[in-house]
């Protein structure tokens, strides 16, 4: 599958990136770090952490090690604003953030933002929203335009899931990310090219595999290494739109 196809960064996406990212550096933003919202499906060390405690083989993919590089140190840390069965909103919810860490007015990827200072926010989030209404796609573009006025760059990630009964909350992600001009993973995509789309029996939660080693076939069948290595190529795209090493 052509990597387009899930990694959504057309022109107008990858200019409106370089726009964020520069504002962030004005801001003082860490070019190196990015954070995570989101609930279970983030919060497990099969997503992403395998690439900060070197546990993987890229084998072909060996041009995203410079990515890894860069975003060293993210990849493992959960953060502020990851919690079991998060809802959208409650991300954004003043007062709802870890008391131990963060302010009494702050919400939790404020407290993040102001703990970690990322230039890049992957917004994971939906599979608990299963409510009717418009609450959903609220949060979301609130989430898109606070990162944006406080110089992140958010990426929107589809999810295999259909907990809320349809696939609303995916098609609501696509049209917000061509809305503002953000990168999209479209993890969904990919998830579809997978047996019952990458999800273990809960048909919630991705499918595990004991290493990242991508010269094994049998790793790209489960549904976090797969997560893994389209978002480690999201990352890439924004790590190489930021540096303006984009190839036309």
């Amino acid at each position: 599958m052509p990597v387009e196809h899930f990694i959504i960064m057309p022109p107008e996406v990858r200019a409106n990136v370089q726009t964020i990212f520069a504002r962030g550096q004005e801001l003082g933003r860490n070019p190196h770090a990015f954070s995570k919202v989101g609930d279970s499906i983030s919060l497990t060390s099969h997503y992403f952490a395998r690439f900060d405690q070197h546990r993987y083989n890229l084998g072909l993919y060996e041009r995203l090690q410079p990515t890894i590089d860069f975003y060293d140190g993210s990849f493992e840390r959960f953060g502020l604003a990851v919690r079991i069965g998060l809802h959208a909103w409650i991300a954004f919810r003043p007062g709802l953030a870890d008391p131990d860490q963060c302010e009494p007015g702050e919400h939790m990827v404020e407290c993040e933002f102001r703990r970690h200072n990322p230039s890049v926010l992957l917004i994971r989030l939906g599979t608990n929203d299963t409510a009717e209404g418009d609450a959903y796609e609220k949060a979301i573009r609130f989430a898109i335009k606070y990162s944006i006025e406080n110089g992140v760059i958010p990426v929107l990630v589809t999810k295999s899931d259909r907990f809320e009964g349809d696939d609303r909350h995916n098609v609501t992600l696509r049209a917000l990310a061509a809305e503002y001009a953000v990168p999209l993973w479209d993890f969904d995509v990919v998830a579809g090219t997978l047996p019952d789309r990458g999800l273990s029996g809960d048909t919630v939660h991705l499918t595990m595999y004991g290493v990242n080693d991508f010269t094994d076939p049998a790793t790209l069948s489960f549904g976090y290494p797969l997560s893994d290595l389209t978002g480690l190529m999201m990352l890439d795209a924004i790590r190489q739109t930021i540096e303006g090493k984009v190839e036309e």
